[in-house]
């Protein structure tokens, strides 16, 4: 039997997704342009759309399962959207970026994740396992948590999964 095929995007929808797929193949480029507390002041106080969780995930996987883009779908670039597009309704959504305590000669690890009130959205299996270290945290409510940790973020993002410098600067 052969699956359903994705439903067309129409009606109220179809501009959001096109707004997330410019943030997605621009993101990357404004980051090297600013510091990651700018950028995200900025993507901060641009229009939400009234989106769900699940909204802005359905979305987002149409976007990053394109084959030009599966090496973009990274926990960052997906937290960095969600993050963007998540309406809070009031409530505290906060950007959070960690790294893995490593186990013997594991090289570090850096893991990006996003919380609405505290509950993690999207969470990387160590924060459950408590062997994950936030370092940068930037709320909508109360912004930028470190200027330390803002910059070893951003050294995260720019490297992908494994994070190549000595040590992460200390915990929030």
């Amino acid at each position: 039997m052969n699956p359903s095929p994705t439903p067309k995007l129409t009606g109220s929808r179809l501009p959001v997704w096109l707004a997330m797929g410019h943030f997605i193949l621009r993101a990357p480029a404004r980051l090297e342009r600013m510091s990651l507390p700018a950028f995200l002041s900025r993507v901060a106080a641009e229009p939400r759309y009234g989106m769900s969780f699940a909204e802005v995930e359905r979305l987002r996987r149409r976007w990053l399962r394109l084959p030009w883009l599966r090496s973009a779908n990274t926990c960052y670039l997906n937290s960095l959207v969600i993050f963007r597009f998540v309406d809070p309704n009031g409530g505290d959504l906060s950007l959070h970026f960690g790294v893995d305590e490593p186990r013997g000669d594991e090289r570090l690890h850096g893991h990006a994740w996003v919380c609405l009130d505290g509950e993690p959205l999207n969470p990387p299996p160590s924060l459950a396992e408590g062997r994950l270290k936030e370092i940068f945290r930037y709320s909508l409510l109360t912004g930028a948590s470190s200027a330390d940790g803002a910059t070893f973020a951003a050294a995260m993002i720019r490297a992908g999964d494994e994070v190549l410098v000595p040590s992460p600067p200390s915990p929030v």
